[in-house]
């Protein structure tokens, strides 16, 4: 099976690599089907209401030759959001990724994937953690209070993100669409994901702040940009100094999709990570503009 992205004049393609029902949810793993054998494995983990197809344009940028999974996990777009019946988000990810036909040599995670991906690296210490490249995390800096200001500002993002994530499905035809049209678009999307959708968001943003970070052992890296409310510097500021090998990649011109709008500049930071912990070759190939 192959998922094309509807981004793409070229039609890159996704190849189903192995699909799982747990609960009534489906997770799925795909695979870039240009990958060479002997090379380093990325597993990349989308956000809330995204899925596989968000990482085509960055996929489209980084050398070929690199072994590429996507995963589909159930809080993508299009989902009930009744997945936590049967487990957290970081259990539904540990799910994913022993579906992966080998180990990860680096995990590129999003938004609240890239959230959901620090609270499994932080509880099971323990077990292979591989380096990890966090795309505009949303996280809850410790000293701010559960009170209902925060809460506020919870549902703030977590509809800014949805109504980025609308727009940036939209791509070329966002700027014709008119205005109340994409308003009204994101209103029947809120319909459908809240409650239970936020109440996930609100849960697993509310206790990113306890997570042991300092367990984590493994390199990241942390791309994002300036004034991104969904992922803002103070919040980069606090993983920096919790996370003992964290790195930060920040530009002012990088929204919360910057993997979409701008793939070519966050590819060229994910290869130049991976070229330092030695998992790829500069001069082998270069990534593609």
């Amino acid at each position: 099976m192959l998922l094309a992205d509807r981004g793409s004049p070229k039609g890159e393609a996704w190849r189903l690599v192995t699909e799982r029902v747990v609960g009534g949810e489906s997770l799925r793993v795909l695979e870039r089907p240009t990958a060479s054998p002997g090379t380093a494995a990325l597993v990349l983990v989308h956000g809330f209401e995204d899925g596989p197809d968000t990482w085509s344009p960055l996929a489209r940028r980084l050398p070929a030759h690199l072994r590429l999974y996507a995963l589909q996990l159930p809080w993508s777009s299009g989902s009930s959001h009744h997945w936590a019946d049967e487990g957290g988000s970081a259990l539904w990810l540990e799910r994913a990724l022993a579906l992966v036909p080998e180990r990860p040599d680096a995990i590129v995670a999003h938004s609240f994937g890239a959230t959901t991906l620090l609270d499994l690296l932080a509880r099971r210490s323990a077990v292979h953690q591989p380096p990890a490249v966090l795309v505009a995390p949303v996280y809850r800096p410790h000293d701010r209070p559960l009170d209902p200001e925060f809460y506020a500002e919870a549902v703030r993002r977590f509809r800014g993100v949805l109504g980025e994530g609308l727009r940036g499905r939209l791509g070329r035809r966002a700027a014709t669409v008119p205005a109340d049209i994409v308003e009204a678009m994101t209103g029947k999307v809120r319909e459908r994901v809240e409650p239970h959708g936020f109440l996930q968001f609100y849960a697993t943003l509310a206790r990113a702040a306890e997570l042991p970070l300092h367990r984590i052992n493994s390199p990241v890296c942390l791309v994002s940009g300036q004034h991104d409310p969904s992922a803002p510097p103070e919040a980069v500021r606090e993983l920096l100094r919790r996370i003992p090998a964290a790195e930060a990649r920040q530009d002012p011109f990088f929204g919360h999709f910057c993997q979409v709008q701008a793939p070519a500049a966050v590819a060229a930071h994910i290869v130049e990570f991976l070229g330092r912990l030695g998992l790829y070759e500069p001069d082998t190939e270069a990534v593609s503009a």
